[in-house]
């Protein structure tokens, strides 16, 4: 089966894409595609949710396994085939692509085929408009109160260590209660 999806932002309505992909790639697969088609940086965390009809988050396929719980079970993205979560036309997905500041494309399955591709999938369909960047400083800086790059390097400057008078600071000035029984003593 041939899966058509349109990717859309909230935050430009000049933006689409659509990725023509196989029910049997996977989401990493589908990342891949998405990623390279809009020159982000693969390596960044990112995730879908599978949605319903009004995009309310139901089930996660997370890039990595980051499940703390050991009795919980993450679906990651290399595992997951398209087909196991999108099974009927106007499906719905959200694909976090920036996490610090949890921003997203929507994405809907417009059509399924039974035809066989021509061209080797995943590939983008068409394109339009530019994408938003990958990861919005300005975002984050607007979140942590700043106004501008320089607000954050202030920020940062405040929390080195040789501003906050502990330079001189030796082990000796230490709580004792630090140091473990199992920590050599010439340590």
């Amino acid at each position: 089966m041939i899966y058509l999806f349109r990717i859309i932002s909230d935050e430009d309505q000049g933006f689409f894409r659509d990725l023509v992909i196989d029910g049997t790639d996977t989401f990493l697969d589908f990342h891949n595609v998405l990623q390279e088609e809009l020159g982000y940086d693969a390596s960044q965390l990112a995730s879908f949710f599978v949605t319903t009809e009004l995009w309310e988050k139901k089930q996660e396929i997370t890039l990595i396994d980051m499940m703390e719980d050991p009795d919980q079970v993450a679906v990651t993205m290399d595992q997951a085939t398209l087909d196991e979560f999108v099974t009927e036309p106007n499906q719905r997905m959200i694909y976090v692509f920036d996490f610090f500041s949890d921003r997203v494309f929507f994405i809907e399955l417009l059509e399924i085929s039974d035809q066989i591709s021509p061209k080797n999938t995943p590939f983008i369909g068409a394109a339009k408009g530019d994408p938003p960047p990958q990861i919005s400083l300005d975002l984050l800086m607007e979140d942590a109160g700043l106004e501008d790059s320089s607000d954050f390097d202030d920020e940062m400057d405040d929390l080195r260590l040789d501003n906050l008078g502990l330079e001189d600071m030796g082990l000796e000035e230490m709580d004792p209660d630090f140091f473990d029984e199992e920590m050599p003593e010439d340590y």
